[in-house]
């Protein structure tokens, strides 16, 4: 009974000091970074992407090398700017591929990110830095999770802890960490695609590529440009790829959509009708890349697995998971069933608020790391 108490004691103690500290969740993704505030929900849903003056290089000795550069924009802001920015600015992504590529820019992105968050009305003051809960690639080195964490911890938090992004996406859709029946996740993303077999909260086989929704968005400039002799712009092509964008193999449908651009010749603006048919044309080598990613997990994928994978099909969620028809060719070229869920984009910050609000279940999981 003495013992009992003394565990009753500690819980109270460290549910009253929870009152004081925040429990955040970061769905750090390659276009959009994504929030998720213990009793709050999704707080934060803006593009990864910061506006700021280009660093100055000095000549001689003495002088350093760079001087620090000023944020202008963040989020939505920077992006409205992207590629109309004047020449004494720049607008980056300090995330690519799902991986730190600019240290400088991601803090200076993430401290502005949660001092919006300690904005955010609370019953009690926030005394004690935040813990956070971060979704990395599963193919994430130990210099980059370093790097992470050194980012994370200097934007102000205590403890960081990593998970990879596809248990976070099981998560998100409702499937049990406890049970053994694998399931496989596609995570379609704007900077990397993974796809690997879920069972008892861990990665049984897990593999990515670089391939995702933006190579889809390049490879429509490129088509336009080779075969329309026309210049567009990434934001045309992302925006023409989700209005007309099937990769049903099956599809019939008529859709065409207008695309304005610079004609290379001329230097002119130039206008083209185009349809569905093309935009699949244009995508469907790298569509391909990601198919057969999903086939070599398969075929990598223990015996005793595959009952349930057969039964459970595969699951495809990220944001190129939005993309018409793309769980119709993968279930055409692997013979097993697959669905996009709903909202697929949300899936991981979803599965990280399952994390935030019983962090028991963080027990039930493989954790990549934390500090």
């Amino acid at each position: 009974m003495k013992v009992k108490k003394i565990q009753r004691k500690n819980w109270g103690i460290r549910s009253f000091l929870a009152n004081f500290s925040w429990d955040i969740g970061i769905d750090l993704g390659t276009n959009n970074t994504l929030i998720y505030l213990k009793g709050k929900g999704v707080v934060l849903n803006e593009p990864t992407m910061i506006a700021r003056v280009k660093k100055r290089r000095f000549l001689g000795l003495s002088a350093p090398k760079a001087k620090m550069s000023k944020p202008v924009a963040f989020g939505a802001k920077a992006k409205e700017m992207w590629n109309r920015e004047p020449q004494q600015l720049e607008v980056i992504s300090p995330i690519k591929n799902g991986i730190v590529s600019d240290m400088e820019g991601l803090e200076m992105l993430l401290d502005y990110y949660l001092k919006l968050i300690y904005e955010i009305p609370s019953p009690y003051p926030k005394l004690f830095k935040p813990r956070v809960i971060v979704s990395v690639p599963g193919t994430i080195t130990e210099v980059q999770k370093r790097a992470v964490k050194t980012v994370m911890l200097s934007a102000g938090a205590r403890e960081v802890i990593l998970v990879e992004g596809l248990i976070l996406a099981a998560l998100g859709v409702g499937l049990s960490t406890e049970k053994t029946d694998g399931v496989v996740v596609v995570d379609v993303g704007g900077g990397k695609t993974e796809v690997g077999v879920v069972s008892m909260g861990g990665l049984v086989v897990g593999r990515g590529i670089t391939t995702s929704g933006n190579d889809l968005d390049k490879a429509i400039v490129n088509y336009v440009r080779m075969k329309y002799n026309l210049m567009i712009g990434l934001n045309s092509a992302e925006r023409v790829k989700i209005d007309i964008g099937d990769m049903n193999p099956e599809g019939e449908s008529k859709k065409s959509a207008l695309l304005r651009g610079r004609d290379i010749e001329t230097g002119l603006p130039k206008g083209i009708k185009i349809g569905d048919t093309e935009i699949r044309e244009a995508m469907i080598l790298e569509v391909q890349k990601m198919v057969k990613l999903v086939s070599e997990v398969l075929d990598e994928t223990p015996p005793e697995l595959m009952e349930d994978v057969l039964k459970r099909g595969i699951i495809l969620t990220g944001g190129g998971a939005g993309l018409k028809g793309m769980d119709k060719l993968i279930e055409s070229k692997t013979k097993i069933s697959t669905r996009a869920v709903e909202e697929s984009d949300l899936s991981i910050i979803r599965g990280i608020g399952e994390l935030v609000e019983n962090t028991d279940r963080l027990n039930t999981i493989r954790l990549v790391g934390g500090v």
